[in-house]
């Protein structure tokens, strides 16, 4: 809807051989306009705003775009477009996240469709778990999904790179680590 917003808490944790760094900041994303391209898609302009401290006011730190269709959803990130959803929303749908853009082929798919969500006093009662990225071994872990409810969109992002020993997440030697989760809307 226009005027929507949202606000995330954001923690951006970089694990480097000289310990650790956590970054934490608030955002703000805002729908500011709606518009039909040339095929007849509905567009949106999301501008989104960020601040450190919550006694802050927020200031604008980029303006993203997103395309929907009866097919599928894609969003124009940092100039990059990335196809975030596809329809109708099923357990056995694949897709190349990375389509759109130049970036080497990435498989997303669907999980826990229809779920109950928990997070932050908040409850959900129809989410999906869009999962772009899982790999756990004895030295790599990376995971990087999105979580959407239905009426609401985005309430939960991560994208977690790390390089580990023996299989522990907790025993980290270099990657990063990004959380975004929904606190108001």
């Amino acid at each position: 809807e226009l005027n929507n917003s949202k606000e995330y808490y954001i923690t951006n944790i970089s694990h480097t051989s000289f310990g650790k760094d956590t970054n934490t900041y608030f955002l703000k994303e805002i729908i500011s306009e709606i518009y039909f391209d040339e095929e007849g898609d509905t567009n949106y302009r999301l501008e989104r705003f960020t601040k450190s401290d919550s006694l802050e006011d927020f200031i604008i730190k980029d303006i993203w775009t997103i395309k929907k269709n009866k097919r599928l959803i894609e969003v124009v990130e940092e100039n990059e477009r990335f196809v975030k959803m596809v329809f109708p929303i099923n357990e056995y749908l694949y897709w190349d996240g990375n389509a759109l853009n130049a970036r080497g082929n990435q498989e997303y798919y669907l999980d826990n469709i229809h779920d109950n969500y928990n997070m932050n006093n908040f409850s959900f009662d129809s989410t999906v778990s869009v999962i772009q990225d899982f790999k756990s071994n004895q030295i790599e872990y990376e995971s990087a999904k999105e979580v959407y409810a239905s009426g609401i969109g985005l309430v939960y992002k991560e994208n977690i790179e790390l390089n580990i020993n023996n299989g522990n997440i907790s025993d980290v030697n270099y990657g990063s680590s990004y959380v975004q989760e929904l606190i108001n809307y």
